[in-house]
């Protein structure tokens, strides 16, 4: 679904800014080298693509008009993208070492930043190494737990990763690992020592 969001960039179907078809442009050329040229220094991890997509079919809307539906079904084109750029791209060297450990989503208000987020922290929470600490953070904590509320409802929604994660009132863990997610604010001392991901 994000090749196919790159080749719909690529061909036109649909406006895109420049930066769109930028990063597109690159993610398309960077899969080719990645398969032809054993010197590039990055390959995608389709397996770890695999391992999202499935996984993304256990998540479920908990309500609306897409209620009961997968995020797999809901999930649009750029948000496929952004996932699959952010998570898929490895170091060739360290196929545990991602591409990418800085990523920067500019968009418009009422677009599906807290809902996408809230979806690649669960990913998150499933897919790293055990006793991993995963933060948000904004100006106050209830801008920050926007995401975790979100993510509550996910997860309530879901049945299957219902068994394995739960939330509190300021966290979200993932027992089988003892990895959790914690929001944050910048206008409190909870931030003193802390990072946006932290694995143990």
């Amino acid at each position: 679904k994000a090749y196919q969001y790159a080749l719909s960039v690529r061909n036109n179907e649909f406006p895109v800014g420049k930066y769109v078809k930028k990063v597109t442009e690159q993610f398309l050329d960077d899969l080719d080298r990645s398969e032809n040229d054993g010197n590039f220094e990055y390959v995608f991890d389709y397996r770890l693509a695999d391992r999202i997509d499935g996984m993304t079919k256990l998540i479920i809307a908990p309500s609306g008009v897409t209620a009961g539906m997968s995020v797999n079904e809901m999930l649009a084109g750029f948000q496929w993208f952004f996932i699959m750029v952010s998570m898929g791209w490895k170091q060739r060297e360290d196929i545990e070492k991602r591409r990418y450990e800085k990523n920067l989503l500019l968009i418009a208000r009422k677009s599906g930043k807290t809902y996408l987020t809230a979806v690649m922290l669960i990913l998150l929470l499933l897919l790293e190494p055990k006793y991993s600490n995963f933060f948000s953070v904004a100006p106050d904590l209830e801008l920050s737990s926007l995401i975790l509320n979100e993510m509550k409802n996910l997860i309530d929604s879901s049945p299957y990763i219902k068994k394995y994660m739960g939330g509190t009132k300021d966290k979200i863990e993932f027992t089988p690992k003892q990895s959790k997610f914690t929001p944050l604010a910048t206008s409190n001392n909870r931030m003193d020592g802390e990072v946006c991901r932290q694995t143990q």
